[in-house]
């Protein structure tokens, strides 16, 4: 192949990248505001509903937690959305300006998170499970005067075969995954179509 040829080639595929930087760039911003998304708690949920919905009372300190998860089976390694929503067991209003503090374990793990501030009574927060089987979810709650409650949840991970993934969590790579194999397409028939030229042309 003539030095000639290896030019264009070069020079034809690097206006192509330069082309899609733009679109790169795009894209690693959704993914990077889709990660936030997903890493920070959120507390603008109302209580919690469902029949997967666990519930605590304590009836001297008139509390009731309630809590569930999402996704409903959790993967390994993957993170799941921790929920919980504390309230006033006579009236349901939540109670606001606590502080939170989470610990979760089975046999082989322990995880301890740091205190969190709940304003408004909801919060959740992620957690991945390096494991399959039970997990227990230990919530401690305290004022800022005095400890409210600590309650007590499960969490249960399914076994799962090797190789399954969360498509909720791979979704965002698809589409740079895409791109790239686009590039790579367009260069490789570009490269083509320039050899064979060069071949027609000696040819004539």
């Amino acid at each position: 192949m003539s030095l000639m040829l290896i030019d264009k080639l070069i020079r034809f595929s690097s206006r192509i990248i330069f082309a899609v930087i733009p679109a790169l760039r795009i894209t690693s911003l959704l993914i990077s505001f889709s990660s936030i998304a997903i890493i920070y708690p959120n507390s603008s949920y109302a209580h919690i509903a469902g029949n997967r919905t666990q519930q605590w009372i304590n009836s001297q300190e008139n509390v009731k937690i309630q809590f569930t998860y999402e996704p409903e089976e959790p993967l390994i390694d993957s993170p799941t959305e921790l929920k919980f929503s504390v309230q006033n067991l006579q009236t349901g209003q939540h109670l606001k300006d606590l502080f939170a503090k989470v610990t979760i374990l089975n046999k082989q793990t322990v995880f301890k998170s740091s205190n969190m501030t709940v304003k408004d009574g909801d919060f959740s927060f992620n957690s991945t499970f390096p494991n399959e089987g039970a997990y227990q979810v230990i919530l401690r709650i305290n004022s800022k005067d005095f400890a409210i409650a600590l309650a007590s949840f499960k969490v249960f991970v399914p076994f799962q075969p090797i190789g399954t993934i969360n498509l909720n969590y791979t979704t965002p790579l698809i589409l740079p995954a895409i791109i790239v194999g686009v590039i790579g397409v367009i260069v490789v028939a570009t490269f083509l179509i320039i050899v064979k030229r060069e071949n027609e042309k000696k040819g004539n």
